[in-house]
């Protein structure tokens, strides 16, 4: 089942701001993030990268990746859930972070939105719904 997402899935790369002084930072996500121990595929243009999942929710994921991902580019995504179903959905680069100085072993930070989902939308939802 194919269903694409609203465009307008806050990208910001900083997703707290600040408040009142003294206050906690607000969260401006729209979906809270669940870590989870997902293998996850990401297929480029000039790459396709096999890593683990930093973070995912509804409206997209966080990973740390060895190559350089481009920020609005499109990307192609593929999860598989603990459950063993596999999520496929067309995606964009929302926003990539280095680390200064990197840590050892590991690529940039790199946020991507989901656009349109391929297959597995339905049990990514009850995945994220029971967490």
């Amino acid at each position: 089942m194919r269903s694409k997402l609203d465009p307008r899935t806050p990208s910001s790369p900083h997703p707290l701001v600040p408040t009142e002084p003294g206050e906690p930072q607000r969260e401006l996500r729209r979906h809270p993030r669940l870590e989870l121990p997902v293998r996850c595929w990401i297929v480029d243009e000039g790459h396709t990268v096999y890593l683990r999942l930093h973070d995912v929710s509804r409206g997209g994921l966080s990973v740390r990746a060895p190559v350089p991902f481009q920020p609005h580019r499109p990307v192609e995504l593929t999860l598989e859930l603990p459950s063993g179903e596999t999520v496929r959905a067309r995606g964009e680069v929302v926003w990539v972070k280095t680390d200064d100085p990197p840590a050892a072993g590991s690529g940039p930070k790199m946020g991507a939105r989901f656009l349109e989902f391929l297959e597995g939308e339905e049990e990514l939802y009850r995945m994220l719904g029971r967490a």
